[in-house]
């Protein structure tokens, strides 16, 4: 068990391939910004580069995995100063169950790449898209989902071929190993001395108790427990969790656990009380108190309104 792993379970990730797309000669493609989901491009031959936003464009070749975590509009091309194609124009339907292989632009140097849709609960997994750069860049090169991705993606039918038994399924699966694979690497290239959500996974201690915290987050934790179950002394957890996170400990957890009751207010129909125990708190009145303090409403009237929005 480890942080990321729990937060990605909790915040049910799930992945698909939406494109994939050749393109030559001076090319650039639009993507939208959107609330329900976020891109990743995987560039499988080439180069070329993505700009979000106000930012610096970002060069990307071959072997490269561009994560735009916060879902903001972006472009994707050779040349981003040329007329963009809308990302629209590049979904194709599945045919007989296989993704149509998309080509855009002229003649000379080619590119190809990937977009991968991703899917999150975006507020249960806020501890790690909030520590993400607006877009994640990593290199993936050598890397045995890159190549499942390219493998899977090589595959065609010939004419007498029925389609694959499972192969969408798998597809998704490989893109969501890429992304992780993209996510891992990020985390272990975080130079040393930082802090943070992402740099307290790099700390043996640390990364343990807030796998722990993310993945038990209704046991009726104190420092003491967790320092014992990650094998340090409590005042040592206390100072390490501190520096690494940059919060302490203690009001971490309590930050998990209002996160996912507010996720069980909008989304079930559990009693108040009961998320309130399953949160930790014996008295339902220090749960409402503590919960209007870190999301400005109480808790019958954040349900109600989020309900709405849903």
């Amino acid at each position: 068990m480890d942080a990321l792993s729990e937060v990605l379970r909790l915040a049910s990730l799930t992945g698909s391939v939406l494109t994939d797309a050749t393109a030559g000669g001076a090319w650039c493609v639009s993507v939208p910004a959107a609330t329900s989901r976020c891109f990743a491009h995987v560039v499988l031959e080439g180069d070329c580069f993505l700009k979000a936003g106000d930012a610096q464009p970002l060069a990307l070749r071959a072997g490269d995995v561009a994560f735009v975590a916060r879902g903001d509009g972006h472009l994707i091309g050779s040349d981003l100063s040329v007329e963009a194609a809308p990302f629209a124009a590049l979904l194709r339907p599945p045919v007989a169950g296989e993704l149509a292989p998309v080509t855009l632009g002229g003649s000379g140097r080619r590119t190809r790449w990937v977009t991968l849709a991703i899917c999150v609960d975006r507020h249960l997994a806020q501890p790690l898209f909030a520590a993400l750069p607006p877009v994640l860049k990593a290199g993936l090169r050598g890397t045995a989902p890159l190549a499942w991705l390219a493998d899977s993606l090589g595959l065609s039918l010939s004419g007498s071929d029925a389609p694959r038994p499972g192969g969408t399924a798998a597809l998704s699966r490989v893109a969501e190993l890429v992304l992780i694979e993209a996510l891992r690497r990020h985390v272990e290239d975080l130079p040393p001395g930082g802090s943070g959500w992402l740099a307290g996974l790099n700390d043996r201690y640390v990364g343990a108790a807030l796998a722990l915290v993310h993945g038990r987050p209704g046991e009726h934790w104190t420092v003491e427990r967790l320092a014992r179950q990650v094998g340090l002394s409590r005042s040592a957890l206390a100072e390490r969790f501190s520096l690494a996170v940059g919060e302490p400990i203690f009001g971490f957890l309590t930050n998990v656990r209002l996160q996912l009751a507010a996720h069980e207010l909008a989304t079930t129909a559990h009693s108040i009380e009961t998320i309130a125990e399953g949160a930790g708190y014996e008295a339902v009145n220090s749960f409402s108190r503590a919960f209007k303090r870190a999301y400005g409403k109480p808790p019958s009237v954040w349900r109600r309104k989020s309900r709405r929005r849903r």
